[in-house]
This record gives structure tokens, sequence and C-alpha cells, in this order.
């Protein structure tokens, strides 16, 4: 075929699944979404960290490695949100806060439990919750306060653990998707503080989780829960070093393109197939979720996380960051034309996304597929919040952004996007 083009007919999808096939005229190169902080140097050390063993051994490395005594490597995020609920036994039916825009497994984890979610609302440019809806929200069944860092950002704790300390409250931070480096996490202020290395997370060891607790009562409680769990089978961690490869090759714009199309002529999407790659718990039903998370990680893991991070270096994430902020420089000045950056106040971020909410998502992904993007979006986050929430999400949409793409690849994205914002506002 001598044209660079084809014309396909493709279903291109949001967050939620796909959508009636809309015909493109695609291109045979597509960027990806979202590069995977991962090469193939990695890749090979966690396959030669799969013969390792003596686990207790390892976690202790990881912690140590840590610093500050209060460190705790567990499976996941959820793992570790999961042992702190069923430690602090609180009574039937206590209240959780929980940030208006999270994964929707943890209130599925604080419902399961036998507690109470109760969102709070978010401004779209900070990602904040507003500590005067906090405590117009607290009540007697409270126990503690949820805040999702989103996106790669943080927001300021100090506010809304001064509101959780005048009324007794527990202050988890969920850093999960916020990790830059050791180096650059700063000091705990929350009670609690988690962060992820799940696959397509900054710094990824394919798994694992570091969870920060400064109660000595609670750390030694969680730890107690999480040793009398099954330990993660090896092949569970060799399959995430599989996906890791064919990830890995599929980050190459021609072969991610060929994927595209093939997912489309298939009559799916690959926003659908790569979220049933890369979900870390698949299944259904929170309480079959439970029975999943309940694992200790294993040997090959924890070894591999000990690796990275005694061996990263933070200039990737640099480089991103700086793409990133660049870009949503670009586009900070449509907020009145419908298209607004979401968390663009924020001082710190690592723009591990780079997310704008607008009010036809799928008209501005179809755009960037017709350029040669694909932004069908790297994150299951939900809204479980009020109308202000809901609207962002139902808007999202993630523009590629990373150092691997080029500064004129990413320039194109930002024109797309400032193109599709316009000539909405003229109609």
């Amino acid at each position: 075929m001598s044209s660079s083009r084809i014309h396909i007919c493709v279903a291109v999808s949001d967050s939620t699944g796909t959508r009636p096939a809309i015909r493109h005229r695609l291109k045979h190169r597509i960027y990806p979404a979202l590069r995977l902080d991962f090469g193939f140097s990695h890749a090979v050390a966690a396959l030669a960290r799969m013969g390792a063993c003596g686990p207790a051994r390892w976690q202790s490395r990881v912690e140590s490695d840590w610093g500050g005594g209060e460190a705790i490597a567990f499976l996941s995020v959820r793992s570790a949100f999961a042992a702190m609920i069923e430690a602090l036994a609180w009574p039937e039916k206590s209240e959780v806060l929980i940030t208006g825009i999270n994964i929707a497994d943890m209130a599925g984890i604080v419902g399961s439990l036998g507690h109470v979610p109760v969102p709070i609302d978010l401004d779209p440019e900070t990602l904040a919750p507003d500590p005067a809806e906090i405590v117009s929200k607290i009540g007697p069944a409270t126990r503690a306060i949820v805040v999702a860092q989103l996106f790669g950002g943080r927001i300021e704790m100090a506010p809304l653990v001064n509101v959780a300390r005048r009324h007794g409250l527990l202050t988890i931070d969920d850093s999960a998707q916020a990790y830059a480096t050791r180096s650059n996490c700063g000091p705990r202020e929350c009670d609690v503080r988690l962060f992820s290395f799940g696959l397509l997370k900054s710094g990824t060891a394919l798994g694992g989780a570091v969870a920060e607790v400064g109660d000595t009562v609670l750390r030694m409680s969680m730890r107690t829960i999480q040793a009398a769990w099954r330990r993660q089978p090896r092949f569970n961690h060799a399959v995430k070093i599989a996906k890791a490869f064919m990830l890995l090759l599929m980050q190459r714009p021609a072969v991610y393109g060929l994927f595209f199309r093939l997912c489309a002529v298939a009559g799916t999407s690959s926003s659908v197939v790569l979220r049933r790659v890369t979900r870390g718990f698949g299944g259904s039903g929170t309480e079959a979720l439970l029975g999943r998370l309940r694992r200790q990680p294993c040997a090959p893991l924890l070894a591999l996380l000990a690796w990275r991070l005694a061996t990263e270096d933070g200039r990737r994430i640099a480089r991103r960051a700086a793409a990133g902020s660049r870009m949503m420089a670009g586009l900070a000045d449509l907020d009145s034309y419908g298209l607004t950056c979401l968390g663009q106040k924020q001082e710190r971020h690592t723009r591990w996304l780079t997310p704008v909410s607008v009010p036809d998502p799928e008209e501005l992904r179809h755009a960037l597929v017709e350029a040669g993007f694909d932004a069908s979006g790297a994150s299951n986050v939900i809204a479980i919040g009020g109308k202000r929430v809901t609207s962002m999400v139902e808007g999202l949409v993630f523009l590629p952004c990373y150092p691997e793409m080029g500064e004129a690849a990413r320039a194109r994205v930002c024109a797309v996007a400032r193109n599709h914002a316009l000539r909405r506002h003229k109609r």
C-alpha cells in the first residue's frame, strides 16, 4: 500500500467501554497513551530475579532501604489498605471520608469490610478537597480521611491534617499515583502514606507497595495480619514480566498502530484490551478482590523492588514532568473555552498522566487518533462523589505526553487539543 494512511472503521473507547464505530483515517504509526517507566534492561533484571529466595530477607531489605523504620512492603496499595482497616477494628458502619475521584476498589474495600465510604468534592484546578466541606461531613461515626494524590500531582496535606487532628481522625495519604523517587517523597505528614509500584506506575517493579505507618501499634498489627496471608505465587509475577515485555514492544508507534488497527478489526478497542492486560487484580466482586489482595509478595517481586529502589535516579521522571508541564502551560488559557487542565495549580507534579476535561471527550479522542495519538486512557479512576467530580471524570482525556515522543510530537498533541477547544467554542 503506497499511502501512509488507511481507511478503517474503528470504535474508539472512553473509560467506560466502547462507543459506536466512527470512520477514521488511521496512520500506520500511533503513539500509545502512556509509556512504561520500565525498559528492556529492567525486564531482563526482573527475569534474573525470578530465582530469588527468602522473601522475608528481601522484605527486610526493601523496608530498611526505604528508611525511617516505618515502612511495610505489601503486594499492592489495596492490600495495605485492607490490612490497615482490619487492624484498626473500627465499629461496624464507621464512616471513611474519601476523595470523590478515586479508584473504585478503594471505596469497595471500605464497604466490604463493613464500613461506609463518604465522598468529598475536589477543586478541578488543585484536585484538593475543601477543608470546610470535610468539616461539614464529619459525624459521630467518622473515623478517617483518605486523600488520593491523582495523576502524578500532589496536594498540600497540612490543612487537611489540621482538620483531622482537631476531630481525632486518622489521615491516609494515598500516593499510589504520585511516586517519583524515594528521595523526592518528602516527610510523611499523614498517619499513613501509601506508595504503589504497579505495572503502570512510576518506578514500577511490576507490583508491590510500601506503606509508611507512623503508629507503632498499628504498624505491628498490620504486619501480623499480612503474615497470616498466603504468599503470592511466583507464576503471577512471571506473568507480569511477560506482559511487560509485550508492552515494551508495543510502545513503538509502528507496532502500536498495528495493534490499534487489529483491535478495530476484531470489534474492540485498544483501551478495552489494555485494561484487561494491565489490571492488577482481575475478576469481579469485592469479596473475590479481597481474596486476591490478601497475599504476601513473592521473593522475586521483593527482590526486583529492592533493586529498583537502589538504582533509581529520577532522570526520566524529571524529563516527563518538564514535558507535561510545558504541555499544560500551552493549554492553561483554554478554561473559558471548555478545556480544563486538571490539577494545573499543583506546584509538585511528576506528570504521570496529563489529564484534561472537556465537554465532548470522544470528539477530542477521535481528533487525536486521526493525528496519530491514542488518548483512550490509562487510569481506572471513577467519580464517587457529586456533580462536579462526575463532570470531571466524564470529560476526562489523558493526553499522550512523555519524553520518548519527542518535542514535535508533543507539540502536535497540544495543537490538536487547542484546535478542538477553539473550534468547539466557535460553533
